[in-house]
């Protein structure tokens, strides 16, 4: 497909496949009363490894070493895991929103952090 040769395309499109998963195993978790920030750490985990498999082959296309390239998507996430655990726990338990809706909005805060760093630092210089 033609619009997939936009390399924004692709990450946004990366990225609703993710938040399917990421969100997805979240609630799925939430429903299961386990704790919102447990929950938010194991889907983060499990998001994670599926972002990087898209983002490597199919968003920037990488040929470069895997295991660097590897730990500075990690680091990426680790920033964006960071900020999302306080930006969610602000949500929830300073501003009382639902744990559904927090994790919703956070979504927008995290992609905004990935994609900036992914772009100019994880796969810098790539395609």
């Amino acid at each position: 497909m033609k619009i997939f040769k936009i390399q924004g395309i692709r990450f946004l499109f990366v990225g609703g496949l993710n938040t399917i998963v990421g969100y997805g195993i979240y609630a799925i978790l939430i429903f299961l009363n386990i704790n919102y920030l447990l929950a938010n750490t194991i889907s983060t985990i499990l998001g994670v490894l599926h972002s990087y498999l898209w983002n490597r082959f199919f968003t920037f296309k990488s040929k470069e070493k895997a295991s660097k390239e590897f730990i500075k998507f990690i680091s990426v996430y680790i920033v964006s895991y960071l900020i999302g655990m306080i930006t969610l726990y602000c949500f929830k338990e300073l501003l009382h929103i639902s744990p559904y809706l927090a994790g919703f909005i956070n979504l927008f805060i995290t992609t905004l952090i990935s994609w900036f760093g992914h772009k100019y630092f994880s796969f810098k210089g790539v395609e």
